[in-house]
């Protein structure tokens, strides 16, 4: 196994807590997909990665890293099973960032393999010292795929690197995912087959050769908040975009005004599974209602609701979406404007990685 220098408790604590802040626990997310609501620090931005991780690089072009390497099997002291390594870059939708995806796949049907521990650091280095965890997930602490059973049918995960290293000497910042760095998959700890790794040095991100998964984004969590149109004074769009177990839905206010006067106009999209590109929902204005804290407010079905048309929502990035509108049953005809995003997500960025200065 691999030798690691003696580091005092509190430096381990450290380290972990470093971790932890880096991969926050996850929420329930939509089975076998990407919770976009609640990765609020991931290293990669939200949405880099959406509904699920893919299986195959973009093209050949891709990848990084296209190898058979020989591991041990389960209780096996000798390296005898061939696996397949394979590994690339994912753009995201915010320009220079990008996700590393690793998968393994065993080239035998019935091979029992362990996922190897994972080990990084930025540049070529002989000796990676920052822990890494393969993740479906964003997750917190240990919950990486590394001791699990490799499924004969392969997997792919996103690879998450530990910002400080185990010997406090080096940091692994956001930008190095971008630049060359190395990674090792070490099996040291489940078997003394030498020797107890393999070190790959992965090339710099180059978007002309790394796509993003989609060609457009996709409405997700992140894009909760409050909209502005730049000239239209006191009155914007708050969108809510509910990520639960098995579908999504986006529900959308206009707060404005008509024929002088102050409306909302609102509306749902039908619950979905979510997809990249626009998003359209019908849209409504309601009245008879009561004012909210009147002790008298009348039943449900007697609070009207009217057309009022339909918006398509397209996401450009984290700061601009894109309405188009009809809005005839208004008499406010059909368009398209660009809003753009009022405040912050609890106090989060849309992407924290960004620099502030691009918003």
């Amino acid at each position: 196994m691999r030798a690691l220098p003696t580091v005092p408790t509190t430096a381990v604590a450290v380290a972990a807590l470093a971790f932890a802040v880096l991969l926050p626990l996850s929420a329930r997310a939509q089975t076998g997909e990407l919770n976009l609501l609640t990765d609020l620090n991931t290293p990669f931005p939200p949405g880099c990665l959406a509904i699920d991780v893919p299986e195959q690089p973009a093209s050949a072009e891709n990848l990084l890293v296209d190898q058979v390497v020989q591991m041990p099997s389960i209780n096996s002291n000798t390296r005898d099973e061939p696996v397949e390594v394979q590994i690339w870059r994912v753009a995201c939708a915010d320009a220079g960032f990008s996700v590393v995806v690793v998968r393994l796949h065993p080239v035998n049907d019935n091979a029992l393999v362990l996922v190897p521990q994972l080990f990084a650091g930025a540049g070529n280095v002989q000796n990676p010292f920052h822990e890494a965890q393969l993740i479906k997930l964003p997750g917190s602490g240990n919950l990486g795929a590394s001791g699990s059973i490799l499924p004969v049918t392969g997997s792919s995960w996103m690879l998450a690197v530990n910002p400080v290293a185990i010997d406090l000497s080096t940091l692994f910042l956001f930008d190095d995912y971008n630049e060359e760095f190395t990674v090792e998959l070490n099996w040291g700890s489940y078997s003394t087959a030498q020797p107890e790794g393999v070190r790959f040095v992965l090339d710099r991100f180059e978007a002309t050769l790394d796509p993003p998964q989609f060609a457009q984004p996709v409405l997700h969590g992140r894009y909760s908040g409050q909209w502005i149109l730049d000239g239209a004074p006191r009155q914007g769009l708050v969108l809510q975009i509910a990520e639960r177990i098995v579908d999504n839905f986006v529900f959308a206010i206009f707060f404005t005004y008509l024929n002088d006067q102050p409306i909302w106009v609102v509306g749902n999209s039908t619950p979905a599974v979510a997809t990249p590109g626009a998003v359209t929902i019908a849209m409504a204005t309601l009245e008879n209602g009561a004012f909210i804290s009147d002790p008298n407010q009348p039943p449900r079905d007697d609070v009207i609701s009217s057309n009022a048309g339909s918006i398509s929502i397209l996401p450009l990035d984290c700061n601009r979406i894109r309405v188009s509108y009809d809005f005839t049953p208004l008499g406010q005809g059909t368009g398209t404007m660009e809003l753009t995003r009022l405040v912050r997500i609890a106090g989060h960025d849309c992407n924290p990685w960004a620099d502030p200065s691009s918003d």
